[in-house]
């Protein structure tokens, strides 16, 4: 046998270390059940020190200042109702008027002209109205007589029949006597009396009858001029409502103030031609500021708008005037924030009576509200959690048997330093729950503590 070459043996030799190199490492990694140390038995948390409060009966008081700006009470646009050309003597800017002055004055010949025309119908109608009721009395009185000669008429009637019962009753009195007591000319006498009495009857009807026609003719001229009267005061009526109207249209010519105000702009000039506004006359004549009562607007944010309402007490300071303090009260709110800015618009009326205030002029308002007498907490005492995708959550911690438990509560408004609490939840599910004021809360130090750790209360 030849023994191995000498540069093999240092390949065998690797190769025998590496395989024991391996084995070593492996047993070194694995490790026997048997052989692994306890488990190290978890400590218990020590109790923290805290100190509490008790939800407390207080009056709450809220600032919120802002700035805010100065504008006239009212500010109204003037148009012009017709159309028509500016004559001399408007007012001009800065000018201030009492309520009813003229602003400007409109030349429009066509409306005075056909106001006259209106009038002069007037006048016409009341003419006729006139001649109609002399004709209503002729015809009522016309009336009246024919009717007064029918009732004649018809006591004459009435006479003649009795005088011709009076001659027949004679006639047929002598006839039955007969001609051997009486001659035949009495009784002729008679029978003659008893025919004539009858034919004044008959002429008496006939009188009555004609009487009565007189009458229904007199009676149908009065109903006519009756209605005749009544045709006329209709008409008359008409022409007024049309001279009204066009009274009215000379009326707006005249531009007035609408209250006692102050000209803020003005559009027009001697001569111009002006167009209605129900035509589209674009840009207002005049635009006029009430300036004795003015507005203050204040943008209030949304984290303050609970606490602003109609009546709450406000102090104004204006840049202009240093030193001066005006106060107030807010007179109204929007309500509603503004989805844009996120605020609440607030309106302060100012009586302006020395007319040191303008419209325009910066202001800073100072708005003061209380809630008296609500439950409260610090402000140390709550902590909200959370973000506007996920939502907020507001708790405090409650202390029982010696360990605090997280407590989800509902807040009202607040001032710097306490907090009103309007509802608790003991449990996670169960119903919300007013606080009593007997519960014992955390003070300060919020993060230090955990639901369900032990504490320690120092007094």
């Amino acid at each position: 046998m030849h023994s191995p070459p000498d540069h093999a043996i240092p390949s065998r030799l690797l190769v025998t270390l590496g395989l024991a190199i391996a084995a070593v490492l492996s047993a070194g990694c694995y490790r026997a059940p048997s052989e692994d140390p306890p488990a190290a038995a978890e400590n218990d948390s020590p109790a923290a020190t805290v100190a509490v409060v008790y939800p407390e009966r207080t009056a709450l008081h809220r600032e919120v200042s802002q700035p805010g700006m100065i504008e006239a009470f009212e500010e109204t646009p003037v148009f012009a109702k017709v159309a028509g050309y500016v004559k001399e003597g408007w007012k001009d800017i800065g000018d201030t008027l009492h309520k009813g002055e003229t602003l400007a004055e409109l030349w429009v010949p066509e409306l005075v002209d056909e106001l006259k025309e209106k009038e002069a119908q007037i006048d016409q109608a009341e003419a006729v109205i006139s001649q109609a009721r002399e004709a209503e009395k002729a015809a009522e009185a016309a009336y009246k007589s024919a009717v007064a000669q029918v009732e004649v008429a018809e006591a004459n009637r009435q006479m003649l029949l009795a005088q011709q019962k009076r001659t027949r009753m004679q006639y047929e009195r002598l006839e039955r006597v007969g001609s051997a007591v009486l001659d035949r000319e009495q009784v002729e006498e008679a029978q003659l009396g008893y025919e004539t009495a009858r034919a004044g009857v008959a002429e008496a009807e006939a009188k009555i009858k004609a009487a009565q026609a007189m009458r229904d003719e007199a009676r149908a001229r009065w109903r006519k001029a009756v209605a005749d009267v009544r045709a006329a005061e209709t008409r008359r009526r008409v022409a007024e409502r049309s001279r009204d109207r066009v009274k009215d249209q000379v009326g707006y010519m005249r531009l007035t103030a609408p209250y006692d105000c102050v000209v803020m702009r003005r559009n027009v000039n001697t001569g111009d031609f002006v167009r209605d506004a129900t035509a589209g006359g674009g840009k207002p004549l005049y635009v006029v500021h009430r300036t004795d009562l003015l507005r203050i607007f204040v943008q209030v944010p949304e984290t303050d708008a609970g606490w602003v309402h109609k009546g709450a007490r406000a102090r104004l300071r204006v840049q202009v005037l240093p030193g001066r303090t005006f106060t107030g009260q807010v007179a109204r709110t929007s309500w509603s924030l503004d989805p844009t800015t996120r605020t609440l618009r607030a309106e302060i009326d100012l009586p302006n009576s020395d007319g040191r205030l303008r419209p325009g002029m910066y202001a800073y308002a100072t708005l003061a509200t209380d809630l008296p007498n609500v439950l409260t907490l610090p402000r140390s005492s709550v902590i909200t959690e959370g973000d506007v995708t996920r939502g907020y959550q507001t708790y405090c911690f409650q202390v029982e048997d010696g360990k605090v438990h997280r407590l989800p509560v509902e807040l009202g408004p607040g001032d710097g330093e306490r907090v009103e609490v309007l509802r608790k939840q003991v449990r996670a599910g169960e119903p919300w729950e007013p606080f009593i004021g007997t519960e014992r809360i955390v003070r300060g130090n919020l993060s230090l503590v955990r639901d369900g750790q032990a504490v320690v209360v120092k007094d």
